[in-house]
């Protein structure tokens, strides 16, 4: 047309911009109908993956949090009281977490459903967390990606990558999978939330106050979603003003200030043990030195990323070596991270969910870096739940800008996602079977982390209970100690020092020539020895008494070997005393006995009763004594311990008030043993009177 302006083509802009869903009562039925097959299809692919986990059983920190946590085996509301108003690891002292919905969690599993210690149900809820938080990151890749076939490459890469098992196998990762949905979901109803007015907007923001809360409430490092709405906010600054988005940031705000109260206050009446240094390093190194290892610790975490070939469920001392300025190691690092964020800052421009994601990892991790303050490990896979997304999204934003530069990766885009898939859904199903039992746990990790002291413990520990291979548990033991042998007193940790003693007394046990029995059991006591003088370190460092568990029981057993049955006597008295332990005050027990002490020793059985998980073979020790105590009485009837007798009632509320005066600062604790003594066994409220326990 005459006078008109030439047509030119349009540009492509290769920036990739947000684009919120419209906010609507019609969006999930939209979402579902639009993109719920390729959900389907990412739910399949990560169920091959995890189709061998199923059968894996409740090993590592589960056998605690769930064969031993006494608040999650009957729903009641005392229980569920006691998971709201008391720390995470109920009943020990090395560590300081709060994570109340992740119990009631476990409570749901355990009393609720009624599955016990059966693993399969908790690892189906695991998944079918992982399967939610699938969905979610799919929804996120929409927005952020703006194209579906891209979202759906990004959430198949991360649903099956191998890292990914700490959380999803191993049940008590649990906590990540809860965290993660909340920061998900919270990160998306700020999205929307942003884009909608009145009550559509008000509900959004319901729904963020409740993801904010399930994050925080669920681990620690939940805080991260309010970084990530933030980052967000500035990356995209896409729709409203930032003045009609601070009503996201109270909504997510509110939980976490209430959190940091009920936090406080509940871990405030806590004594916990102070984060050693075999778990940790860095706690006993310089501020430099800290920050650098925690560095080079991040650039672990990418290359697990790229090559997750090696993975282990533990990296204590010394698997991470410290690094200071003066190692080439602490500037490559530093190399590292600065090209990790400047290529963040690079593609603000022109791919920002790059940016973004980048930004995410950072800031996912940062609670749990050791950058901002020491946490009770080194390094941990389980802390890449979410961050492992900016590899996800890395992957496909690189092949998408390939993609629209040379046709030919473009076609081969399906191929090249089935096959990096294809290997990721491998290296997962492999690592599954690594979590099927301890056994397979550490000697895989023996292999991805040989330096670390306590995976050789673990094997020590595996082949000789497990496997009866004494020679073979003593062997693992010596490399364990090995590690941390040079570390000062102070610095140290005893329980390696004991279990190779164990092992050389039960050699020793075993031998028949009365020279070498004489020394291996010579050798099993200086080694306890050296366990007694570090347990006394962190005495001083602690400023109270503290004790090994292990160390004193054993010292128990020497001590009677050698025929100084006083000595035994006072070891386990103390080692009683500072560890509240069901294995000491049985040992204990057991030596009253045999010196004749036959009332001492049915209130230490008794004892070790109330704190045994599996009281049985201490029931039917205490059947025993008591048809030495009372022949003719009515202490035993039909087999079994009649509690209404007056002398075995009388032992009852002796050991209960023992066991009350051992928990010491362990207050809710030994109230609630104290109060179920009175109302449930009708124990005097008198015998509860403050003194040491007899």
């Amino acid at each position: 047309m005459r006078g008109a302006a030439p047509k030119t083509k349009p540009q492509k802009s290769t920036e990739i911009r947000a684009r919120p869903a419209a906010a609507g009562p019609g969006l999930l039925a939209a979402i579902l109908r639009r993109h719920g097959g390729r959900i389907l299809a990412v739910w399949a692919l990560a169920l091959v993956a995890y189709s061998n986990s199923f059968q894996d059983g409740l090993i590592y920190d589960n056998s605690f949090a769930i064969g031993q946590d006494v608040r999650i085996r009957e729903a009641t509301l005392s229980n569920v009281r006691l998971i709201l108003t008391q720390d995470y690891w109920f009943g020990r002292t090395d560590a300081r977490l709060y994570r109340p919905v992740t119990t009631l969690s476990y409570l749901f599993n355990y009393a609720v459903l009624g599955n016990g210690t059966n693993p399969a149900p908790y690892h189906w809820i695991n998944f079918a967390l992982h399967a939610a938080n699938i969905a979610l990151v799919y929804l996120l890749g929409l927005l952020l990606l703006g194209e579906a076939p891209l979202a759906f490459a990004a959430a198949a890469i991360w649903a099956v990558h191998p890292v990914l098992t700490e959380s999803v196998t191993n049940v008590v990762g649990r906590a990540d999978l809860l965290a993660a949905l909340g920061v998900l979901a919270g990160l998306l109803c700020h999205i929307q939330a942003a884009a909608a007015e009145g009550t559509r907007k008000r509900q959004w923001l319901a729904g963020l106050t409740l993801a904010s809360a399930i994050a925080v409430f669920s681990k620690e490092s939940g805080v991260a979603l309010v970084a990530a709405m933030a980052l967000y906010d500035l990356i995209f600054r896409a729709g409203p003003a930032w003045r009609s988005r601070m009503s996201g940031y109270a909504a997510a705000f509110l939980p976490v200030a209430l959190f940091l109260v009920v936090r406080a206050r509940v871990l405030a009446g806590i004594v916990a043990d102070p984060i050693a240094f075999t778990d940790n390093p860095l706690v006993g190194v310089s501020f430099w030195t800290a920050r650098l290892t925690a560095i080079e610790v991040l650039v672990k975490y990418i290359a697990l990323l790229l090559w997750p070939l090696r993975l282990s469920c533990d990296y204590s001392y010394n698997q991470v070596a410290l690094v200071g300025w003066s190692d080439g190691r602490a500037l490559l690092s530093l190399a590292v991270c600065a090209a990790a964020l400047s290529a963040g800052v690079l593609c603000w421009r022109r791919a920002r969910p790059i940016c973004f994601f980048i930004a995410l990892f950072f800031a996912a991790l940062a609670p749990t870096s050791n950058l901002l303050f020491p946490i009770g490990t080194v390094m941990a896979e389980r802390f890449l739940y979410l961050p492992a997304l900016a590899a996800a999204v890395s992957a496909v934003m690189a092949w998408w800008w390939a993609a629209r530069r040379w046709t030919r990766v473009r076609s081969m885009g399906p191929l090249l996602l089935a096959l990096v898939c294809g290997a990721l859904v491998i290296r997962t199903w492999m690592r599954n079977s690594d979590w099927a039992d301890n056994a397979s746990l550490w000697t895989s990790s023996e292999r991805a982390a040989p330096g670390s002291y306590k995976t050789h413990f673990n094997l020590s520990v595996i082949a000789g209970q497990v496997r009866k291979d004494i020679p073979g548990a003593i062997a693992e033991a010596e490399r364990s100690m090995a590690v941390i042998n040079a570390l000062p007193d102070d610095r140290n940790i005893a329980l390696p020092y004991a279990n190779t003693a164990h092992w050389y007394r039960v050699e020793g046990d075993a031998a028949q020539d009365p020279a070498q029995k004489e020394a291996l059991y010579r050798k099993s006591l200086n080694l306890l020895e050296r366990g007694r003088r570090i347990d006394q370190a962190r005495s001083q460092l602690l400023g109270r008494d503290f004790g090994t568990t292990e160390v004193y029981a054993e010292l128990g057993r020497i001590y009677q070997r050698i025929s100084r049955p006083s000595q035994a006597i006072q070891m386990l008295q103390y080692g009683r005393r500072v560890a509240q332990s069901d294995e000491i005050c049985e040992e204990l027990a057991g030596l009253y006995q045999a010196n004749g002490d036959l009332e001492k020793a049915a209130v230490t059985y008794m004892e070790a009763l109330s704190l045994s998980s599996d009281p049985t073979a201490v029931a039917q020790k205490l059947v025993e004594l008591y048809r030495q105590i009372d022949p003719q009485g009515c202490a035993v009837s039909n087999g079994a311990l009649n509690a209404s007798c007056p002398l075995v009632h009388g032992h009852v509320c002796a050991a209960a008030r023992n066991v009350v005066r051992l928990y010491g600062t362990h207050g809710a604790a030994a109230e609630n043993v104290r109060s179920e003594a009175i109302r449930t066994l009708g124990c005097s409220a008198e015998i509860f009177a403050s003194g040491a326990p007899d």
